[in-house]
């Protein structure tokens, strides 16, 4: 009799464990998607403390920082790829001081509109989806900014806790390694890239009737460049860059403007074009026009242009037509930059 008794006891026991057990394992798998509460005590115990794992939208690289930029005076461009079709939020002690819009695959710039002043600052950024999904980049950007304008503000990528993974990407000295480094990688280009050929600009002489085309070529002899069907133009490449002019009146329609890169037997290793139309060249009126390339943005596009990354409403400015949101460019458009 005691041992049944003992057996039953024995049972019970055994189901209830396994039921425990099945409820821990359960829990377990559910914590990333619950809320933890922690009562309070009023007297503190012996106890281990208990490890919160962060979620999964925390844990993932949910963005890309491929531009960081801060001049002298704390103008900032951020540049990278987020979350597609998503609203960025750029965020400095609980402010948010820049907000733009990712594009299908996920690319977007930032500018905030005020500058940076002297300090120290800790960027995070908040991306919000079309679902109104909410997702924290792990990534962050520390800045320090000292208010002197012949000071290289400091820049550093860092994970969300500030501690690990700190990659400085601007500091005082680190742009003459940079150019050191550009310089090595143009004396070895034939070494290190295929060949290739970029228009870049184009403008329109109306003193002397011809277009002038620029842009860079690597590993080859020559450029040739011209309208389809009509006589081409020839030119030599000088530290990867080329410029050539194309005698003719102003075009009428649309044309196809073509430049091929030529090797030393006058084999053709590449081609670039772009299609123009007599209007764009009338609307720019005598003004350069830049083609857009892949990963272009106006900021970069002004600072590299005009000297001056700010300028970049005055492109918009003078391309209201073609430029509906500023973060928002595609490659091939074309943009008419201020002389």
């Amino acid at each position: 009799m005691r041992s049944s008794k003992a057996i039953y006891f024995l049972m019970t026991g055994a189901i209830i464990a396994a039921v425990a057990l099945f409820v821990v394992f359960y829990e377990t798998e559910m914590v990333d998607d619950k809320e933890v509460v922690v009562p309070l005590v009023k007297k503190v115990l012996d106890a281990k403390p208990i490890e919160i794992r962060p979620t999964r939208e925390e844990t993932a690289e949910t963005i890309k920082l491929e531009v960081v930029r801060v001049r002298p005076d704390g103008s900032l461009v951020i540049a990278g790829k987020g979350l597609p079709n998503s609203k960025i939020e750029i965020i400095s002690n609980s402010e948010v001081i820049a907000i733009t819009t990712s594009d299908k695959i996920g690319d977007f710039v930032a500018v905030p509109e005020e500058q940076l002043k002297g300090g120290e600052y800790f960027l995070s950024f908040r991306q919000t989806t079309k679902d109104n999904k909410v997702v924290i980049a792990k990534k962050s950007v520390a800045i320090n900014v000292t208010g002197n304008h012949d000071d290289i503000p400091i820049v550093a990528i860092v994970d969300s806790q500030g501690k690990l993974d700190a990659k400085v990407i601007q500091a005082p000295g680190l742009e003459k390694k940079e150019e050191t480094n550009k310089n090595d990688e143009k004396t070895n280009t034939k070494l290190t890239k295929n060949p290739e050929i970029k228009i870049l600009a184009l403008a329109h002489d109306s003193k002397v009737g011809q277009l002038v085309l620029s842009g860079i070529a690597h590993n080859g002899a020559q450029v040739n460049a011209g309208f389809t069907g009509k006589e081409t133009s020839s030119t030599k490449i000088i530290n990867g860059e080329w410029t050539l002019s194309i005698p003719g009146k102003l075009i009428a329609g649309k044309q196809k403007v073509f430049a091929v890169l030529l090797g030393k037997n006058g084999k053709v290793l590449r081609e670039n074009s772009i299609i123009i139309s007599g209007k764009n060249i009338e609307n720019a009126d005598g003004k350069t026009l830049i083609i857009v390339q892949k990963g272009d943005a106006l900021w970069n596009i002004a600072f590299q242009r005009l000297g001056l990354g700010n300028r970049y409403v005055d492109i918009v400015e003078l391309n209201k037509d073609k430029i509906k949101n500023p973060d928002l460019i595609y490659p091939k458009q074309l943009f008419i930059i201020p002389n």
